[in-house]
């Protein structure tokens, strides 16, 4: 499994004013998991406080882990990863996803396939979910 975070290249390209769903934090930005599903790669954001269940808790008391609803697809990897920094993950949040790759990447690949059939839903909570994903952005890829 792969942790990284995402460059200021990529910010400039996804700013916060078109793309409000995808975490913004210039001074503590996101370590990132990275994980396959199908031929995309994708990079989901490490968070706290989840209040949905969306995710795979790394840290159940505190509500910490890898946020689905986040994820968002590394179309060029050489240009959206910042390779300068070294992400530092907690030992106990580290330990929860060691060997978890592919729990990880079955759950991605369950919000996909859930946002897909909410985006043809008129139910409020299916819309509520389109709208708070960064799926939105990256629709042509899914």
């Amino acid at each position: 499994m792969r942790f990284a975070f995402l460059s200021e290249t990529f910010y400039k390209d996804y700013p916060s004013e078109q793309f409000p769903e995808i975490e913004h934090k210039p001074n503590r930005p996101y370590v990132v998991v990275f994980v396959t599903v199908g031929e995309r790669q994708f990079a989901i954001p490490m968070r706290s406080h989840i209040t949905h269940p969306h995710a795979f808790l790394t840290d159940k008391t505190n509500r910490c882990g890898v946020d689905y609803t986040k994820a968002i697809v590394v179309l060029d990897e050489e240009k959206y990863l910042d390779t300068t920094k070294k992400p530092y993950i907690r030992p106990h949040e580290f330990d929860a996803l060691r060997g978890k790759e592919y729990k990880i990447q079955c759950g991605l690949q369950k919000y996909i396939e859930k946002y897909k059939r909410a985006k043809t839903s008129e139910k409020e909570i299916d819309k509520i979910l389109v709208r708070c994903s960064t799926l939105q952005y990256f629709e042509e890829y899914l």
